[in-house]
């Protein structure tokens, strides 16, 4: 996420504490939403992460950037982040949705970096900003694109770990609080639709067709992804695609026993070992050879 610095006010932040916990639990089973970005800790100074529970948000992260800018790479997993640049005299906040293929995720030099992920379709975006716009792009937004005292507490809290805590309790509230100046974007009829959908999703690991999601959810497919481009900006089968993916990374880089292509591709869906490369160059940059060796632990 890149950004000129530019001094801005955030929404309203409050009291409130997200609970923390690791995301999912045994039930949650196939249904685990995985919105994990591998490249940032790799490409960023001081890296540290808290996972929400009972949020909108599924984590919030915290980090530093050198002389340089630091450029990562980011990859597809279907979420909004909303970041905030700490320098010495300034705060520039940068809001960006997914990216569709794996593209360099920039952040500006000199400054402590505090952000949240939000769960697919649940971010509220500022007023005149939809889901689609945010899609392949980061937002810089300035003192007008919202209000509130999140970007003072942010710049004055003494360390990262205190940010952290500030945006945590920021989240919160806006789930709260009516008054923020941002929403959930789509009607609550579409909401619910695409809440449905994703679960499907979600629950068959990407592998269902999106024919079979709609007529579970009793509506025509044609109209089911009118709904969740409202929601998200992007199609429900792209979404699918994403999660998928977002599961072979999480084998091929963990400790599992699954540990060749052939059968990752076959635990997660793909058609074949073929297709899975095809998918991972795409979405992620490299194959799931170079993937393994750049991410696992033994690396």
């Amino acid at each position: 996420m890149a950004g000129s610095a530019r001094r801005v006010c955030g929404v309203s932040s409050g009291t409130g504490a997200a609970k923390q916990e690791t995301e999912g639990t045994q039930e949650d089973g196939p249904a685990l939403e995985r919105t994990h970005q591998p490249y940032l800790p790799l490409g960023v100074l001081d890296y540290h992460e808290q996972k929400l529970a009972g949020s909108s948000a599924s984590l919030v992260y915290a980090f530093s950037t050198g002389s340089e800018a630091a450029h990562s790479w980011a990859v597809p997993d279907g979420c909004v982040d909303l970041s905030f640049g700490i320098g010495s005299s300034d705060i520039v906040a940068v809001i960006g949705g997914t990216v569709s293929s794996a593209r360099t995720w920039a952040f500006a030099e000199g400054r402590s970096w505090v952000g949240c992920r939000f769960r697919s379709g649940e971010a509220p975006l500022p007023k005149g900003l939809s889901p689609e716009d945010l899609v392949d792009a980061d937002i810089v937004l300035d003192k007008d694109a919202s209000e509130g005292r999140l970007a003072d507490l942010l710049f004055e809290a003494p360390d990262q770990k205190a940010r952290m805590q500030v945006l945590a309790s920021a989240i919160v509230t806006w789930e709260q609080d009516e008054s923020i100046p941002a929403a959930k974007p789509g009607t609550s009829k579409v909401r619910e639709l695409e809440r449905f959908a994703r679960h499907e999703i979600l629950r068959t690991g990407g592998s269902a067709p999106i024919s079979s999601v709609a007529a579970a959810a009793g509506v025509s497919p044609h109209y089911l992804r009118k709904a969740f481009a409202e929601v998200h900006g992007f199609s429900p089968k792209l979404y699918a695609r994403f999660v998928r993916f977002q599961r072979a990374m999480e084998l091929i880089s963990g400790e599992k026993d699954i540990q060749n292509a052939p059968e990752i591709a076959l635990a997660c869906g793909y058609a074949d070992q073929s297709h899975l490369v095809h998918e991972f160059n795409e979405f992620a940059g490299m194959t799931p050879g170079q993937f393994r060796l750049t991410v696992s632990p033994a690396a």
